[in-house]
């Protein structure tokens, strides 16, 4: 759990420092399509979103990453972390 928070901490310690506007939300979902928690869902700008897709599917490995426009609101990109 600890290495979890750990991970998630220092993505958005960084994506927060390299962001100048985040424009797009990266989330974590089951296969259900429910937000595996309120840690799952980080905010970038579009050179962060590997890294945070990357951090996400170290955390939750059977979870599918949704990117979506925050400005838009229209889903950039779905996968699954398999």
């Amino acid at each position: 759990m600890k290495a979890k928070l750990f991970c998630l901490s220092t993505a958005v310690m960084f994506l927060a420092a390299c962001a100048a506007s985040n424009a797009y939300s990266v989330q974590a979902y089951n296969k259900q399509g429910r937000l595996l928690s309120k840690r799952a869902d980080l905010d970038s700008n579009k050179e962060g979103i590997g890294i945070a897709r990357e951090t996400l599917c170290k955390t939750y490995p059977n979870a599918i990453i949704k990117v979506t426009n925050n400005v838009t609101g229209q889903v950039v990109e779905r996968r699954s972390c398999r």
